[in-house]
């Protein structure tokens, strides 16, 4: 993740110093938008496929920790409650708490479920947020085309005159340090959703933990019942 961001702080912020840094003449400066221009939409390519590659990644982590955590209450399930049904009392216990068995499945099953849901969620506003700066570029592009067709129109055939005028526009509405603030943006959103991601998953594996640790709080309670329904059956059976 890091060479990614500064991989792209170094594509996209070059131009940009060398810009602020010495006068240029209106070839030079035109030059510089056009980057903005390219690297941009390099950039809105680049953030999409690895975007989806993040997401997939992220499924893929998302469903190994669910059911890693599934697997372990199925596990403790079976061990506590179906091996002792050969048992005909424990049988007619089983019977008697079946509701309280069923109830802390279901509990598990539904808990489960939301600390999935809050994982997907909180990931979601995030690529919102870099989807949202990638619409904010488009704009800004929309807006050097516009003004760039603008100046075409003023003084046709006039490329040097038409050059001029862009650059004029540009530099007096300052719409290059609106193109640098946005690429910037559009970088730490980036940084931001992964770093999401990993915290995502992270505090999914505590939910998941916990709402194990509350089933086998459950399946303890119940054999409880079961032993003692089991000893009182024993004593008049």
């Amino acid at each position: 993740m890091t060479g990614y961001n500064y991989f792209l702080l170094i594509t996209v912020l070059l131009p940009i110093a060398y810009c602020e840094s010495t006068t240029e003449s209106t070839e030079k400066l035109l030059e510089t938008y056009r980057s903005y221009i390219n690297a941009s939409l390099d950039l809105d390519r680049s953030d999409r496929l690895v975007m989806r590659n993040w997401s997939s990644d992220f499924l893929l982590q998302l469903v190994n920790v669910t059911s890693h955590y599934r697997l372990e209450m199925a596990r403790h399930r079976d061990h506590s409650f179906m091996g002792i049904k050969a048992n005909p009392k424990w049988k007619e216990c089983m019977n008697l708490h079946q509701n309280q068995i069923n109830k802390a499945e279901t509990t598990y099953f539904t808990e489960e479920s939301r600390c999935v849901k809050n994982a997907n969620e909180e990931g979601d506003e995030k690529r919102q947020s870099v989807m949202q700066m990638e619409k904010e570029i488009r704009k800004w592009r929309k807006s050097y085309r516009y003004l760039a067709n603008q100046c075409n129109s003023k003084h046709p055939g006039e490329e040097d005159a038409a050059g001029e005028c862009l650059v004029e526009y540009m530099q007096k509405d300052n719409y290059h340090i609106t193109f640098q603030r946005l690429m910037l943006l559009k970088l730490e959103s980036m940084s931001q959703l992964y770093s999401h991601i990993l915290a995502s998953l992270a505090g999914l594996e505590v939910c998941l933990k916990r709402v194990l640790s509350r089933y086998l709080g459950s399946v303890r309670l119940i054999m409880d019942n079961l032993s003692h329904c089991y000893k009182i059956k024993s004593l008049f059976k």
